[in-house]
């Protein structure tokens, strides 16, 4: 009887469920997904990507660093890019350059990270003197300075900077004397890498800048655009997100051509001008006026419009009369730093201030008059 009652109590354990034997795992909880903070530089890039600037990129080529300024193709018009080294035949500042002005009178430099300018009185360069207002900069260089002889670009590293040096924007106020805090110029002209030596040949309508964005060690990208007289940005109707950042990274500049027509025509004067020789002069004149790249007047009545020969007789005075004032006013400094007395200090610092005021206002007008008589002349030869 025993024996048949554990036989049934087995066979009743060997009819159970598997599942009934065995003990319960508990489910694993799913790892949280790990989120990446953008760094400081990629926040900075979108917050700046709904102002990136529409432009056409021509050309660009990849150069060696040390000699990328061979790259820029500028026209008399648009004044002279050198190294420090060549222009004050030195090897104080090897990564620095400096900016010449079309008269030839001015100048601008980076020396010990610094920006200064100098100018040509006789045949030496006035003390250099620091530019006050651009803002905070660990370190500036490469600057230069539209014909208008108000708007400076230059590069700097700043704190607030994309990463690298960054190109940035300023205007001479000639009010105060000093310039306006500068801007940021935005993308697509900077990146987390190197961009500077902005500048432009308003004469032929083009503009460069280099970058190491992408770029091999002791290399750079010399990329050649067309200026906007206005900023235009990417509208989001037009472009999607994607698109835009592509565009403000320069991917590819065959994005920005259009129907390829005005790149064609740029690439096509740009390259004419390049091969035109200039005309020799062999006889000496104490007036030179450069109507373009190809054509220099240095007489008078060199002038095909009507009005343009009297203009260019009070553009010769004008020239004149800055040249003596910017003499003046370099006086009055030197005595001011090495002999005046404190009494004198005083009435001197009152008589600088107002030379100097008038000084970059006869400059603004020289500058202007020159326009109008580049741009009637061009109008009457063509």
């Amino acid at each position: 009887m025993r024996i048949k009652i554990a036989i049934t109590l087995l066979a009743g354990l060997l009819a159970l469920p598997v599942t009934a034997q065995k003990r319960k795992t508990p489910a694993r909880k799913k790892a949280a997904p790990v989120v990446v903070e953008p760094s400081r530089e990629e926040q900075l890039f979108d917050d700046m990507l709904e102002a990136t600037q529409q432009v056409m990129f021509i050309d660009s080529v990849v150069v060696d660093k040390q000699t990328f300024l061979e790259a820029y193709r500028l026209s008399s018009e648009a004044g002279n890019v050198s190294t420090y080294g060549s222009f004050f035949r030195n090897d104080e500042q090897p990564y620095s350059t400096v900016y010449v002005n079309q008269l030839g009178n001015k100048c601008w430099f980076s020396k010990s990270g610094q920006l200064f300018t100098a100018d040509l009185l006789g045949n030496q360069w006035s003390e250099p003197a620091p530019l006050e207002g651009l803002g905070r900069y660990q370190r500036t260089n490469y600057p230069f300075m539209l014909a208008d002889g108000t708007t400076l670009y230059f590069a700097a590293i700043s704190d607030e900077g994309l990463g690298g040096l960054d190109i940035y924007v300023s205007r001479y106020d000639s009010d105060t004397g000093k310039y306006l805090l500068a801007e940021n110029v935005g993308l697509p002209f900077n990146s987390s890498a190197n961009d500077y030596m902005y500048a432009v040949d308003e004469m032929n309508g083009i503009g460069y800048f280099a970058t190491d964005r992408r770029q091999p060690e002791g290399k750079v990208c010399i990329y050649t655009f067309i200026p906007n007289q206005k900023r235009i940005v990417y509208r989001t109707e037009e472009l999607d997100a994607d698109a835009i950042r592509s565009r403000a990274r320069i991917d590819r500049i065959a994005d920005t051509w259009g129907d390829g027509q005005l790149r064609a025509e740029t690439l096509d004067r740009l390259n004419n001008a390049g091969r035109r020789p200039k005309e020799e002069r062999s006889k000496k004149s104490d007036f030179k006026f450069v109507v373009n790249d190809d054509i220099v007047y240095d007489e008078l009545t060199d002038f095909q419009d009507a009005t343009n020969s009297k203009r260019a007789a009070r553009l010769k005075e004008m020239r004149k009369s800055f040249d003596e004032l910017g003499g003046n006013l370099e006086k009055m400094r030197r005595y001011y730093a090495t002999k005046a007395n404190i009494a004198e200090r005083s009435t001197l610092q009152a008589e600088i201030l107002g030379c100097e005021q008038e000084y970059y206002q006869l400059e603004k007008d020289i500058r202007q008059l020159e326009k109008d008589i580049r741009s009637a002349e061009i109008k009457t030869i063509h």
